[in-house]
């Protein structure tokens, strides 16, 4: 079986072992649910107007049997203080802002109390930018869902934004922006999955905010946190591959008792 798992930076970030992360949970549920080995394609993702024709591309390329697309909370709900330095004050903004994302990038640097800190007081004072509007996000989402669709050999699986969690790290005015935007991102990928007939894993399945569950920049996810949400991404999808196939699943399990 072969996953192409259409991931953000947590499955990529250093914090964490490789046979530790989400992705590997999943894995080793449906290897032992169908006896067959499971290979993930993952591949980061943004929004973008030639997202839908990347994504096919790779379906192309790599002949998956499952996509796994993933809605990032920080497209539409990370307010980038450089971010807003960069597109308000052009060429000398610029410099500024990309100086400032390439601190953000080094875990040495965005690890530190006091980088968070120093992130929280320009929140709240200056204000940031979020990379992508939230109307833009789920009009390219659904773009690249009806894309997948056309792929009747593809099964599609999407984890939906989690709407329901708030963020007592943020500035009190952040916060509320911060869940609007969630529940609206939530609400409408729910609505685009129920229309087209697609699998979702929705927010709820999620749990709070928790700093234990996260790296030292607050926003990635440590060890805990990929073993909390790889957890809930295998239980959900064995069940899936039940659904889809409930003889062979019958078979499977069978053959795996003493």
């Amino acid at each position: 079986m072969r996953i192409l798992r259409l991931a953000n930076s947590n499955d990529f970030i250093n914090y964490v072992p490789d046979e530790k992360r989400s992705y590997r949970y999943v894995e080793r549920a449906l290897e032992a649910l169908t006896g067959e080995p499971v290979e993930t394609i993952r591949k980061p993702i943004s929004p973008a107007e030639n997202l839908p024709d990347i994504v096919e591309r790779w379906i192309n390329e790599y002949s998956p049997d499952i996509v796994f697309l993933m809605v990032n909370p920080y497209w539409f709900n990370y307010e980038s203080v450089p971010l807003k330095l960069k597109r308000k004050f052009g060429r000398v903004g610029a410099k500024v802002g990309d100086a400032g994302m390439s601190a953000a990038r080094k875990p040495w640097l965005a690890d530190h109390w006091w980088f968070r800190k120093m992130r929280y007081i320009l929140q709240a004072t200056i204000g940031g930018e979020t990379p992508h509007t939230t109307t833009y996000v789920l009009e390219n989402m659904e773009a690249v869902i009806r894309r997948i669709l056309r792929h009747e050999e593809v099964h599609l699986v999407v984890r939906g934004s989690e709407g329901g969690k708030e963020r007592p790290d943020l500035p009190p005015r952040v916060q509320v922006r911060h869940h609007a935007r969630r529940k609206e991102v939530a609400e409408g990928i729910e609505r685009i999955c129920a229309e087209l007939n697609v699998a979702i894993m929705s927010g709820q399945t999620f749990r709070p905010f928790d700093k234990e569950h996260k790296a030292g920049d607050m926003y990635h996810s440590n060890e805990a946190g990929h073993a909390s949400a790889g957890e809930k991404e295998a239980a959900f999808m064995v069940a899936f591959w039940r659904s889809l196939y409930p003889d062979e699943a019958k078979s499977a399990e069978a053959a795996t008792r003493p």
